[in-house]
């Protein structure tokens, strides 16, 4: 049951935290062209994004997660000093191959957010902070 609640939490941090800084990125670069975006506008367009992108993208997470967090324990089984936090590695390994596997897939990021050398590091940090929600929550002591 641990394992479990540790794994959906990971999921949903890191679903959450890229869905805002998705909105913020693109917020971003409409400021950087010249156009205002009210501060209203701002909360509006994350809490859509919460209820519309971060579900979907909480599917691609887990499927992520799910190898990722499987193989990090795997290698904890075997090398017995490799702490739990190996697991916010895998984390932040998960999403950086998930975002670059679809960007060569389909040809190009469908992830606004995430396109450019930033936007993969703050997506492949959140995926980061995800496999440490994980690590803290859900993974095996020893």
């Amino acid at each position: 049951m641990r394992r479990l609640l540790g794994f959906v939490l990971a999921v949903i941090v890191t679903a959450a935290v890229s869905s805002m800084v998705q909105t913020l990125r693109v917020h971003a670069e409409l400021a950087a062209m010249g156009a205002e975006v009210p501060f209203a506008t701002r909360l509006s367009a994350i809490g859509h994004d919460l209820l519309g992108f971060a579900p979907t993208y909480a599917a691609i997470v887990a499927a992520g997660f799910l190898i990722a967090f499987a193989v990090a324990g795997l290698i904890r089984r075997y090398a017995q000093r490799v702490g739990p936090w190996l697991h916010a590695v895998a984390g932040g390994a998960a999403i950086l191959t998930t975002l670059l596997l679809m960007q060569t897939v389909l040809g190009m990021s469908v992830i606004a957010g995430a396109r450019g050398v930033l936007g993969i590091a703050l997506f492949t940090l959140v995926g980061t902070l995800g496999g440490a929600v994980f690590a803290r929550f859900g993974a095996t002591r020893r």
